[in-house]
């Protein structure tokens, strides 16, 4: 069991540590792309880089056939976690606030605790509820420069779009642990469900571009790894830890994105960025330690 929590939190990290790079991607990304066309070549591209992963894994498990019921259940999941969430996000950044959308936007591991408890029927302690609000506490303080009076919620629309988006990846994640099958063969169908999705939004809603020389690097990270890779790590980490130890320790990205955008885009740093980002870690320590 201690081998198998701490693969679970090696995978949670890495995941962790991919995700906190999406604020860096999609800002050299969209240069001239819009939310739908970034969004598309994303998923195309991890569709793209899952299914070779899979395919030269040395041992990798065969394929899981799955029921009509099963498979139309994971491409729902699909759309949930690889299109409805993001589009909600880039709308959400393309029409409001940055630091309130940020905000709204990591909402979902609070949302997703909720969820756990009520749909995986997980316990919790009170311990285990601190060490949340003590983690989206420091990110409050990080991303109101430890100015919480900074906090208005200005346009009630983009907050509820946002709000949605992230109820949708915290079910996202609730249900793909509620679904037992083998990881390759789920985000492979997870991808297959997001790229149908999203190209469908693309031709509603948009039209089909090629990115520039400047968009292609950012965009094959953002495909490859940050939601490609990453989503195997993810639905691994919720095989061998609780959903509540994972959507804790998610606390962390936001805090890691700060310190990337300050690094990247030569932001001032503050002494809030230190004090939430020891909030953060100190809350998933506990929750950790109290599995």
């Amino acid at each position: 069991m201690q081998t198998k929590r701490n693969y679970g939190l090696f995978y949670a990290f890495a995941c962790i540590l991919l995700w906190s790079f999406i604020p860096v991607v999609s800002r050299f990304g969209q240069v001239n792309l819009d939310n739908f066309q970034f969004l598309f070549w994303s998923n195309s591209l991890s569709l793209l880089v899952v299914v070779l992963f899979w395919f030269f894994q040395k041992n990798s498990n065969p394929p899981q056939s799955l029921l009509p019921k099963q498979f139309l259940y994971v491409l729902f999941l699909g759309f949930l976690g690889c299109t409805f969430y993001y589009l909600c996000l880039y709308f959400g950044y393309a029409n409001g606030n940055g630091l309130e959308v940020l905000v709204i936007q990591y909402c979902w591991p609070l949302i997703m605790i909720v969820l756990s408890a009520i749909l995986l029927k997980e316990r919790l302690s009170l311990l285990s509820y601190g060490a949340v609000i003590a983690g989206f506490c420091g990110i409050l303080l990080v991303l109101t420069k430890g100015n919480i009076s900074e906090l208005k919620f200005s346009n009630l629309t983009v907050a509820l779009i946002v709000l949605l988006g992230a109820f949708s990846f915290a079910l996202f994640s609730v249900l793909s642990k509620k679904f037992k099958g083998e990881p390759y063969t789920i985000t492979t169908l997870l991808f297959v469900g997001g790229l149908i999705t999203s190209t469908l939004s693309l031709f509603i809603f948009s039209e089909f571009a090629w990115p520039t020389q400047d968009e292609l690097i950012p965009v094959v990270i953002n495909g490859a790894f940050i939601n490609g890779i990453s989503y195997i790590f993810w639905l691994k980490a919720l095989e061998k830890i609780k959903a509540s130890t994972a959507a804790t320790l998610v606390f962390l990205a936001p805090v890691l994105s700060s310190i990337w955008i300050v690094w990247f885009f030569t932001e001032p740093f503050y002494i809030s960025y230190a004090i939430g980002l020891s909030l953060v870690i100190v809350a998933g320590l506990i929750t950790v330690k109290n599995q």
